[in-house]
C-alpha cells in the first residue's frame, strides 16, 4: 500500500520562498511557510511552492521552528520505505568498513531519515529518534532494526534535550531483548560498556579516520595526553603504538572507568587515569611537557549565539595545550560545533598559538568519518573539524 501525496495534508510555501530547500536543502522553517495548521506534531504532510507545485512529502511539526523535514521528492513512500532506507544505509556502510566493526547505520537526514540516528555494536544496536516525525515512525524503525541487523538488543537512547523541543519525552531503555552490555571493536580496540551509561548513543565513531592518521606518526617511547578522553580511544591507540606513558582525563567517572577497564581488556600499559575538570587539569600539569595531545571537548557553541563565547572557550583551552607541548609536539584539536566553521576554528588555534609565544605547523585537517557523510547542500550534518598542528 503506498502513502501518496495527494492524500496527505498540504503545506504551502510563501511566494518567494524556498529557493534553499528547492537546491536540496531537507528542511523547511517556519516562517517560510504561507501559514501554519493546527495539526498534530509529526504528521505526514506534503509541500508545494506558492503556486501549488508539488515538492516532497516529509513530516511537520507546528511548534519548531524547524517545521518540515523531507522525506522524499517522490509523490509516494512506499510502504518498506523505513525497511529500504535503513537497508541502503547498512549496505554503504558494510562497503567501507568490515561488518564486525562499530559503525553508525543511519545519519539522519544525510541517509534520508530525518531525526534517527542508528548505531551498529555487533549483537546490539543502539537507536536515538530526535524528532516528533521520527517518533510516530518508531515502530516501523524497531521492526525493519530487527529484520535487518537480527540483533540481542536494541538500546533506545532519547535522552538528548532537543527531543524537549519536539514536545517528546526523554528516555532511554532497552526495546528489544534484555541486554545493555555492549562489546565491541572500534579502531582495533576492544571496548565493552553499558549502553545506558554512556554518553550518546556509544562511542564516538565519527573519529575514526583521524585516528587512523596517527599511524602517520611515531609513538614510541611518547609521553600523551588524551584530554576530555571519554572511552579513550585515541589515547588506547598511542599505547598500542608504543607511548610511554598517555594520561587520559574526562569529567565523567563512568568514561574513566571504562578507558581504564580497556586498557586491561586490550593488554595495553603505562596509562593514568584522572577524574577532573580538563582546565583543573591543566593548570597543575603547568611545568609538565608532552609529545602529543588530543582535545576533543564537547560542543562550546549549540547555537549561533554561543560562537563569541566559544571561540574565547577554544582559544582559551588549546592555547594551554600549546604550553603544555614539547618542541615538535603534536596537538590534535578538535570541534564537533557545526556552528563553528574551520575558519573560524583555525583563527581560534592560531590566537591560541600567539597567546602561548609558539608557533606551529599545520601538518593535516580532517573531518568526521564515512559513516557519517554529509550533504553537499545541508552544511549542518558536516560539523567535525581535526586539525593536526605540530609547534615549533
Amino acid at each position: 500500500m503506498l502513502i501518496e501525496g495527494k492524500n496527505l495534508f498540504p503545506l504551502f510555501l510563501k511566494k518567494g520562498e524556498g529557493r534553499r530547500f528547492k537546491n536540496n536543502h531537507p528542511w523547511v522553517f517556519s516562517n517560510e511557510l504561507k501559514e501554519i495548521p493546527k495539526i498534530e506534531s509529526g504528521s505526514l504532510v506534503s509541500l508545494y511552492d506558492f503556486k501549488g507545485e508539488f515538492l516532497a512529502i516529509g513530516y511537520f511539526n507546528p511548534h519548531t521552528l524547524i517545521a518540515f523535514r523531507k522525506l522524499s521528492s517522490e509523490k509516494f513512500l512506499e510502504k518498506e520505505f523505513i525497511y529500504q532506507r535503513i537497508l541502503k544505509a547498512k549496505e554503504m556502510r558494510d562497503s567501507i568498513y568490515e561488518q564486525s566493526e562499530a559503525k553508525r547505520v543511519v545519519f539522519g537526514e544525510c541517509d534520508g531519515l530525518p531525526g534517527l540516528i542508528v548505531d551498529y555494536y555487533g549483537d546490539v544496536i543502539t537507536i536515538q529518534i530526535l524528532t516528533a516525525g521520527m517518533e510516530r515512525l518508531k515502530e516501523e524503525i524497531v521492526d525493519s532494526i530487527k529484520r535487518i541487523f537480527h540483533p540481542q538488543s536494541i538500546i533506545l537512547r532519547n535522552d538528548p534535550s532537543v527531543r524537549e523541543l519536539e514536545g517528546l519525552i526523554k528516555e532511554k531503555m532497552v526495546i528489544y531483548g534484555e541486554n545493555s552490555t555492549i562489546r565491541t571493536r572500534f579502531s582495533g580496540i576492544d571496548f565493552e560498556f553499558d549502553g545506558l551509561k554512556c554518553q550518546k548513543t556509544g562511542l564516538f565513531l565519527d573519529q575514526r579516520e583521524n585516528i587512523k592518521s596517527l599511524d602517520k606518526f611515531d609513538f614510541e617511547g611518547k609521553r600523551v595526553l588524551d584530554l576530555f578522553c571519554y572511552f579513550g580511544s585515541s589515547g588506547l591507540y598511542s599505547l598500542k603504538k608504543g607511548a610511554k606513558e598517555t594520561i587520559f582525563v574526562d569529567s565523567s567517572e563512568y568514561a574513566i572507568e571504562i578507558a581504564k577497564e580497556s586498557e586491561k581488556r586490550n593488554n595495553l600499559k603505562n596509562g593514568v587515569f584522572i577524574k577532573g575538570d580538563v582546565l583543573d587539569v591543566l593548570k597543575d600539569f603547568s611545568k609538565k611537557r608532552f609529545d602529543f595531545i588530543f582535545s576533543d571537548p564537547p560542543s562550546f557553541a549549540k547555537s549561533s549565539k554561543q560562537i563569541n563565547e566559544a571561540i574565547k572557550g577554544y582559544t582559551n583551552l588549546n592555547s594551554m595545550c600549546f604550553k603544555l607541548l614539547k618542541e615538535e609536539g603534536i596537538l590534535i584539536a578538535s570541534t564537533c560545533s557545526y556552528h563553528i566553521s574551520l575558519e573560524m576554528f583555525f583563527e581560534s588555534l592560531r590566537q591560541s598559538a600567539i597567546r602561548s609565544k609558539r608557533d606551529a605547523k599545520l601538518l593535516f585537517y580532517g573531518t568526521q568519518s564515512f559513516d557519517h557523510p554529509a550533504l553537499l547542500n545541508f552544511p549542518e550534518s558536516l560539523y567535525l573539524k581535526t586539525i593536526f598542528f605540530q609547534a615549533i
